[in-house]
């Protein structure tokens, strides 16, 4: 039986939890990669010389079934679950494809506190994109702002910030600025303030009301201008903010119609005579008085129903020992 409830056990809980054998978070493999959590797809983030070995999806599969641990992910793999996050496989068997591993000399090519003409090459969700940067692709994640999530789940104004994104990425005229102490964050993306022109894209987007909150990877230039941006759309009430946008005339003066409705009151309470103001005394009471009985005569009739109950109880246990007793003899 103990072995039986196990088992039942086990099935419940894979059941609830289909999902949540391994699926790794981010950090990569011996190929540079990893598999996404949500749907198993395998993202090719940086790869090493290993991965370089195929010459195709095909090939690549072989070698992520090789040497990737995610048991579950593996069995699920397909060629069009690869993501090759805008690399060109077989590259250190073709002259003419870039090497796509970020080297000491290439990673110097991005320094911080450097402006980069960019170009779109697709626009992912509100704060991130990726863009063609001296001839190679960068996953670019926005600096300070986060904006609420569209792509493996929906949240709250999510749409609506990736909308407003990717509508000004569009314009095209985009600079990234490195800042801070680091280039890329822990998933490899870099870290960059976006210029559509002379507009920084980040103070855009929390005008408006699309940042929920700041992440920091440390000292950034820009950091009073996005503050200053979302307390500036909060005290509008714009985007997300429309809810609790400040009420001015309601909260420090009131409107013309409260001031009549109020006067009004006044007026009618003033106008009661002695006479009418003891009548509605006396109707308060009688109906405290009738709410009384009900909650009474309701408590009474909860105290009986225990001991008829209880009676029921008692017969039948009585005549649960008759019968036994009529049993044995």
């Amino acid at each position: 039986m103990q072995k039986f409830i196990s088992a039942l056990v086990i099935m419940a809980f894979t059941a609830i939890f289909p999902g949540y054998s391994f699926a790794h978070p981010g950090t990569l493999d011996e190929l540079g990669g990893h598999f996404r959590q949500s749907d198993c797809t395998y993202l090719l983030h940086e790869p090493t010389s290993i991965a370089m070995q195929a010459k195709n999806k095909a090939e690549l599969a072989q070698l992520i079934k090789k040497h990737n641990s995610n048991s579950e992910c593996v069995q699920q793999l397909t060629l069009d679950k690869i993501d090759l996050q805008g690399y060109t496989l077989g590259g250190t068997s073709s002259p003419a494809a870039p090497s796509p591993k970020l080297s000491a000399n290439q990673s110097s090519s991005l320094q911080l506190g450097k402006k980069y003409p960019a170009k779109l090459v697709t626009c992912i969700d509100g704060d991130t994109a990726r863009f063609m940067v001296n001839g190679r692709e960068y996953t670019t994640r926005f600096l300070f702002i986060d904006t609420p999530e569209s792509t493996i789940q929906i949240e709250p104004y999510g749409k609506e910030a990736s909308r407003f994104t990717c509508s000004r990425l569009s314009r095209g005229n985009i600079t990234l600025e490195t800042d801070g102490n680091t280039l890329f964050d822990k998933y490899h993306r870099l870290l960059a303030w976006v210029w559509i022109g002379d507009k920084l894209l980040q103070e855009e987007i929390a005008k408006v009301g699309l940042v929920e909150d700041f992440y920091d990877y440390g000292d950034y230039k820009y950091e009073d201008r996005i503050r200053a941006a979302m307390d500036e759309a909060k005290q509008s009430g714009a985007g997300m903010y429309k809810a609790s946008s400040p009420k001015t005339n309601s909260s420090n003066r009131p409107t013309t119609k409260q001031t009549h409705k109020t006067e009004s009151e006044n007026q009618e309470s003033a106008a009661k005579s002695p006479d009418n103001q003891q009548k509605d005394q006396q109707a308060q009471a009688n109906k405290q008085s009738e709410q009384e009985t009900n909650e009474k005569e309701t408590s009474d009739s909860n105290t009986k129903h225990p001991v008829f109950f209880l009676l029921i109880l008692v017969f039948i246990v009585a005549f649960f020992y008759f019968f036994k007793s009529k049993i044995n003899l």
